[in-house]
């Protein structure tokens, strides 16, 4: 049976807890809360993005593309024919920026806008055959900055880390929903 998610109104009531109450297990325990930044889950997910996203950067300069210009390459590669609604999606980049950036890789042949699958009336975008060629030679790094950082986890465990990340970021949902 699936695990239901908690609602934002279950989260909020476990926030509310009294300012006595708080005061009272502090007293109890003769300490203030602790929040040790080296275990907190959000620190650890961006330090690791953060490193891995640096790091890949610098590899992408030889290519003249940005994180998220990559980012954009790599989800059309996997899907073409996105709208940019869908892009901003699969690449978790603000509308606004990914629309900057699109005009760029538009501009510099890498992509193109065509006619959506869905709706004749929406324009999608695609790679170009430079814009897959691209792609195509930077996947097998991408790869290999993917391997380098799963080393020492079995392949179990990799599909495991994937799975409770997908999961995070899907709890996380009911925060945006306000």
């Amino acid at each position: 049976m699936a695990k239901r998610k908690p609602s934002l109104a279950s989260i909020s009531e476990q926030l509310k807890a009294p300012a006595e109450s708080v005061r009272e297990l502090n007293a109890s325990t003769d300490k203030s809360p602790n929040h040790d930044l080296e275990r907190a889950i959000p620190y650890l997910l961006a330090r690791a993005g953060t490193r891995m996203g640096q790091s890949f950067s610098k590899e992408l300069k030889q290519f003249n593309l940005s994180l998220t210009e990559w980012r954009v390459c790599v989800a059309l590669h996997h899907a073409a024919h996105q709208r940019l609604s869908d892009l901003a999606l699969h690449t978790s980049t603000e509308p606004s920026t990914l629309s900057r950036v699109v005009d760029g890789l538009l501009q510099r042949g890498i992509l193109v806008r065509d006619r959506s699958d869905e709706d004749a009336r929406a324009l999608a975008l695609s790679l170009t055959d430079a814009g897959r060629d691209l792609a195509l030679r930077i996947i097998p790094l991408a790869q290999l900055y993917e391997r380098v950082s799963l080393s020492g986890l079995s392949l179990a465990q990799a599909e495991s880390l994937r799975d409770m990340l997908r999961m995070v970021y899907d709890n996380l949902e009911v925060l945006d929903n306000e």
